[in-house]
């Protein structure tokens, strides 16, 4: 009888744990595994293209394009009041809420792969995957930081455990930004030493080329030496070095290309160019153009075929010009009449689709590295003429995928001669900020600020919006994410009213935080 009353007994706690082990199968979402249980590799991917599609060439990039005058903002909506200085769209905190979200995330993700290459995790001993992580690392804090100063990035990305981090000051997130970039180009070395391949094609900027990956180290911590200059009396000589040796280890750039023309995978600016029709040219980048006589002025400012001209009184008129952000604005903008967009952003003949929508994406280009080296040179009183043309060199290969270039760029930098001798750093300056009309904004937003630091002026900007009477209207640096400002106490302290941003430098140029 004993026996008997057992056996039912055991029978019910057996059915009772497969019924909770099924619960739990049924319960998981298979689709969607948790973030431990995936191979670092695969996670690659997304941190490659966030970077580039979000970070690098997202709203941080259309908004700089505007405060630099590369791009005029038309339409009747975000750039239009950017244009116009308004203070709820240049200081608000919803404007950069989207991008401050991505990159956060594009962070979490990093911070996830980097642990999983450390002892014992999922990715143990791949060091090609973790220098990989840790440059992508240093490039999205570099962005973040460079575009809002203090941020929080020692006690972030912790979740629920930890959900008001601290800022930590500008100065500190540059120290760790340098010793990522040191920790993976050792890691990148050791693994192009032994010939570590864990990544494959889940690398789509270079197929798990780690020459090709180490070389980038160097340029992105070029490009991060540069930024320094105000602050670090050796900043310039170190860039100098970091861009040569990325330069003599191959580096080609770090370019997105990703995209297959379709409505669904277009580059940031063609997607957002086709949904919302904001961009046209400015007199700001036609007079360089004109002025130099510059082979690049026929795809920059994108003229309408003989015949095409049509009457400026019909409200479709289409105007084959560059727009004035001047008296006129008011008049462009209230939609009296429209501006032509850069080639590289125009139509098809039907009006409804970019005739370049797989256009690269520029996570950082070779012309930006030969453009440091060139501006150092310069600086120093060297000849910096074959860095220049290597640089515009690289620029033309780049735009003649949009139109035809009539010289070659020792032809063009020759033609330059007389402005080189008269004032070299300014016109390295001028060349690379026409160079990175494209979709390098961010890094030109960068420059116009740094030399501002320096108490050096380059680019004439002409916007008569930038100034409110004796108040200024440019933006020094951009305001927080509305997400951070609403959550974070910290955040919403720094933040305030918003209007700092007319009047407080980041650190790196110049401010205190």
């Amino acid at each position: 009888m004993k026996l008997y009353k057992f056996i039912p007994a055991a029978a019910l706690l057996l059915m009772a744990s497969c019924s909770e082990d099924e619960m739990d199968r049924i319960n998981t979402d298979h689709g969607n595994p948790p973030i431990d249980v995936i191979n670092g590799r695969l996670m690659i991917t997304d941190a490659i293209t966030s970077t580039g599609f979000t970070t690098a060439s997202g709203d941080y990039s259309y908004y700089a394009s505007v405060y630099n005058e590369q791009i005029f903002g038309t339409g009747n909506n975000q750039f239009k009041n950017a244009e116009l200085r308004q203070i709820s769209e240049v200081a608000g905190s919803s404007t950069f809420n989207n991008v401050w979200n991505g990159t956060y995330a594009t962070l979490l993700n990093l911070k996830s792969i980097i642990a999983k290459c450390g002892e014992g995790g999922l990715n143990s001993g791949q060091k090609d995957l973790l220098g990989m992580a840790q440059v992508l690392a240093a490039l999205n804090w570099g962005i973040l930081t460079d575009m809002h100063g203090d941020i929080p990035c020692s006690e972030a990305l912790q979740g629920g455990a930890l959900k008001q981090p601290k800022l930590d000051t500008q100065e500190s997130i540059y120290k760790y930004i340098f010793a990522l970039l040191d920790d993976a180009i050792a890691n990148l070395t050791e693994a192009k030493t032994k010939g570590m391949s864990n990544v494959g094609d889940q690398d789509l900027l270079y197929g798990n080329d780690n020459s090709k990956w180490l070389a980038a180290a160097h340029a992105v911590k070029a490009r991060y030496k540069l930024h320094m200059m105000k602050r670090d009396a050796n900043a310039a000589a170190e860039a100098l070095t970091e861009a040569q040796a990325a330069i003599d280890a191959g580096f080609d750039g770090m370019v997105l290309d990703i995209y297959d023309g379709t409505e669904s995978l277009m580059s940031p600016w063609q997607a957002f160019q086709y949904s919302r029709d904001y961009c046209a040219c400015t007199t700001t980048v036609q007079s360089l153009l004109k002025d130099r006589q510059d082979p690049r002025e026929n795809v920059y400012i994108y003229y309408y075929s003989a015949g095409d001209e049509m009457d400026p009184a019909d409200p479709d008129y289409q105007a084959p010009v560059c727009g004035i952000p001047g008296d006129e604005t008011m008049a462009v903008l209230s939609g009296a009449w429209s501006l032509s967009a850069p080639k590289w952003l125009t139509y098809n003949a039907a009006g409804d689709y970019p005739l370049y929508p797989t256009a690269t994406t520029h996570i950082l280009s070779l012309s930006e590295v030969y453009f440091i080296m060139a501006e150092i040179q310069a600086r120093n009183g060297a000849d910096c003429t074959e860095s220049l043309s290597s640089a515009i060199n690289a620029n033309f290969n780049d735009i003649k995928t949009f139109g035809s270039i009539s010289q070659s760029a020792s032809e063009y930098v020759a033609s330059l001669s007389s402005r080189i001798s008269d004032n070299p750093v300014k016109e390295v300056m001028v060349q690379k900020y026409l160079s990175q009309c494209r979709d390098e904004q961010v890094e030109t937003y960068n420059d116009i600020r740094r030399c501002k630091a320096l108490g050096e002026e380059f680019i004439t900007l002409t916007n008569p919006k930038n100034m409110n009477g004796s108040s200024s209207r440019w933006p020094l640096r951009l305001p927080y994410g509305n997400s951070g400002v609403s959550s974070n106490t910290n955040v919403r302290e720094a933040y305030g009213d918003g209007l700092y941003v007319f009047s407080e430098p980041v650190w790196i140029f110049g401010g205190t935080r």
